[in-house]
């Protein structure tokens, strides 16, 4: 497996900041990210868990036939996780792009943080939400359709295969939840430190104008 290339959500390129709305919505764009990138690794890393754990129910005729090719079962499932990176970056960059309409509705001169942040915690929730949703039930729709495409649910006792699958799929479900409730407190003190940190900034620079 180690020769199958995952294509995780690139970088999303910074922006010049010439305001205190475009220092945090660059700190957002710098800190958010690799959280993200990082949840990532951590699910593909629990599909690699979960296929290792599948695999002792695939039949040797169905693996690999050389070290260099991937089985067709796995060359499916991280398929599977490939398309779902393409749309986790699709979904993660339209999150960034509504970030500064967030803080057009409250004004660029009288900004209500709090509600600021208050905001940002409900479109981390949303996104957080959508993303789950899309990684489970293209693994698990990925997992039932090899066992289909191959007949193992035949093949290995029908009523246990579907037992020890949907038990594998119950546990790899738990951790992907798991995962994504520290992903969300991690985000949620990113998002505190990012704004925390530009106002105590810009609080000093308008302290030093102003004598």
């Amino acid at each position: 497996m180690t020769l199958f290339t995952i294509i995780f959500a690139s970088s999303v390129p910074t922006i010049q900041s010439t305001s205190i709305i475009d220092s945090i919505v660059q700190l957002l764009y710098i800190y958010l990210n690799p959280i993200f990138q990082t949840t990532l690794k951590q699910l593909t890393q629990l599909v690699f868990e979960l296929g290792e754990k599948l695999s002792q129910n695939i039949p040797y005729e169905l693996g690999r036939s050389n070290k260099a090719t991937p089985a067709p079962w796995v060359s499916q499932l991280f398929g599977g996780v490939n398309s779902i990176a393409t749309q986790w970056n699709n979904q993660i960059t339209q999150f960034y792009t509504n970030i500064p309409t967030i803080f057009e509705r409250n004004g660029r001169t009288l900004l209500n943080f709090s509600t600021i942040k208050q905001t940002l915690y409900n479109a981390v929730d949303n996104l957080l939400g959508d993303l789950k949703k899309l990684f489970i039930d293209n693994i698990s729709e990925t997992i039932l359709s090899i066992f289909n495409r191959f007949d193992l649910i035949e093949f290995i006792n029908g009523e246990r295969a579907i037992f020890n699958i949907q038990n594998s799929l119950d546990v790899f479900q738990q951790k992907v939840s798991d995962i994504f409730d520290k992903t969300k407190e991690q985000l949620n003190r990113t998002i505190d430190d990012a704004i925390n940190f530009v106002l105590t900034f810009w609080d000093g620079v308008k302290e030093r104008l102003l004598g």
